[in-house]
């Protein structure tokens, strides 16, 4: 049905607002409910940032980089590896094209499986019920009425209007993609997981990296142990950290170079920068002061645990709502709030789930850091497996890395695990098993796992870990 002036009014049960990790399994769980759902998305790909600037395009790239430069093979045959000048970035970006656009298609084909009708446009509030969907240039063209809504609007760089951003020298997350060339030497601010993973990324394409952040070192999500052996593993790539710095000034110089000026008084040239220094939710085009929802003071949406905003029959997830931002749990929280949306039982939102750092080399973890468990005061012991111990780890070259279980001083139960190395975030999900099924130490001993493989490190750091119990008894 037409409406004033040709804008179509559509009515439907469920309107979702991007097509992002968490607007994708809102919309097909909400159709999988039999509910009437319409999915609105501005860019022309489907997606959202993890299909085509973020989480997919990164880790494509990745694994085309390991692959085109023959990366874990150094170990076996030295570094004189394919590097800088061996590749060129269309070996990266057609590997890149063809992931993406699989992808898409297979986003597309999911909601016309499911009946889910697509918008193209832009989506802002009339009122708590009524959204306006503009075209291109601005112009109405849907009202859609909605019994339930569901924000999945993503977030995009934060690009602080001080820093001279181009898409050849400055760059961001999603101008990086676009590159034109593989730079010779790289400057990348921020020592999170965006930017560890993409200097990482670099140097093993032979790119002089020097990476700057104020923490005191990269990663400090991570556990120190693994942080401290990441830090060593990354220099010796080449990788050039410089920690506890405060950035100043960023500038491009007369001679087409990126330049960094630091607190300290340092300065940095190389002839890329990419800047890495958090991200921002998508809300300025929502009209969110039109039905009254206010953000929090890092500019996200505040929910309940049913993913509920201050209106009940408006939910939100994914990076809109903040941390964890992480494309698994984006799904999960938009799955969540669908099944919430529509009173179908459910469940809370998992209490441990795992972390995946696709750094070179791989990070993940699940649990708490040895760290938090000694700050509280907890009663823990450690049990480890270092890669070179497992078969798994000489035949592929990786060993310097490291499973590391913590478990309770008097139960045994499985409190966190830390894995840094190949298959990391693979591996993490046998832990996530036990943990959620609160499993003891023992039972990692107890198993029979396959040989060889990395996985067999588990039975070998819970050995370990009983075994120093075992010795510090017989001590006293």
């Amino acid at each position: 049905m037409s409406g004033t002036d040709g804008i179509r009014d559509v009515k439907c049960d469920l309107a979702v607002i991007g097509a992002g990790p968490a607007g994708q399994k809102g919309a097909i769980q909400a159709a999988k409910l039999g509910k009437k759902v319409v999915l609105i998305e501005r860019e022309s790909r489907m997606g959202g940032a993890c299909l085509n600037w973020g989480t997919i395009p990164s880790k494509t790239l990745r694994e085309a980089i390991l692959d085109l430069t023959d990366f874990r093979e150094r170990s076996f045959y030295g570094r004189g590896q394919k590097g800088f000048g061996d590749l060129s970035i269309q070996d990266l970006v057609y590997r890149l094209d063809l992931v993406l656009e699989g992808q898409g298609a297979l986003i597309r084909e999911q909601f016309e499986r499911n009946g889910i009708e697509v918008l193209a446009g832009t989506a802002r509030f009339l009122s708590v019920n009524l959204l306006e969907v503009l075209g291109p240039g601005g112009e109405p063209t849907h009202w859609v009425q909605a019994e339930k809504i569901l924000i999945a609007t993503g977030s995009r760089p934060r690009n602080p209007d001080d820093v001279p951003f181009d898409d050849d020298c400055i760059l961001d997350s999603n101008r990086l993609l676009r590159m034109s060339r593989i730079p010779e030497s790289m400057l990348v601010l921020g020592g999170g997981i965006i930017g560890s993973e993409y200097a990482t990324m670099m140097a093993a394409l032979g790119c002089r990296v020097t990476l700057i952040d104020k923490a005191p070192r990269p990663l400090g999500l991570v556990d120190s142990e693994l942080g401290t052996r990441f830090c060593s593993f990354i220099e010796e790539m080449g990788v050039e950290i410089r920690c506890g710095r405060s950035i100043s000034k960023v500038m491009k110089t007369p001679e087409g170079r990126a330049r960094v000026e630091t607190g300290e008084g340092e300065v940095y040239e190389a002839e890329t920068l990419f800047f890495a220094l958090g991200r921002l939710a998508n809300v300025e085009s929502l009209n969110l002061d039109r039905i009254g929802l206010e953000l929090t003071k890092r500019g996200h949406l505040p929910v309940n645990p049913l993913f509920q905003t201050a209106w009940p029959n408006i939910y939100a997830a994914g990076d809109v709502i903040g941390a964890p931002a992480l494309a698994a749990t984006s799904m999960e929280q938009g799955r969540l709030a669908a099944r919430n949306a529509f009173a179908q039982k459910t469940h809370q939102f998992p209490e441990h789930f795992p972390f995946g750092v696709y750094t070179i080399p791989e990070i993940s973890w699940i649990g708490e850091t040895e760290d938090q468990l000694r700050d509280r005061g907890s009663r823990y012991l450690v049990g480890k497996a270092e890669y070179y111990e497992i078969a798994r780890g000489t035949i592929a070259g990786d060993t310097k890395g490291l499973i590391k279980i913590l478990f309770h001083e008097e139960t045994h139960e499985v409190l966190g695990v830390h894995i840094l190395g190949t298959g990391a975030t693979e591996l993490i999900h046998i832990a996530q098993v036990a943990m959620h099924f609160r499993a003891r130490i023992e039972y990692f001993v107890d198993q029979i796992f396959n040989y060889p493989t990395f996985a067999e490190g588990y039975r070998i750091a819970a050995l370990n870990g009983i075994n120093k119990k075992a010795a510090a008894s017989v001590g006293s």
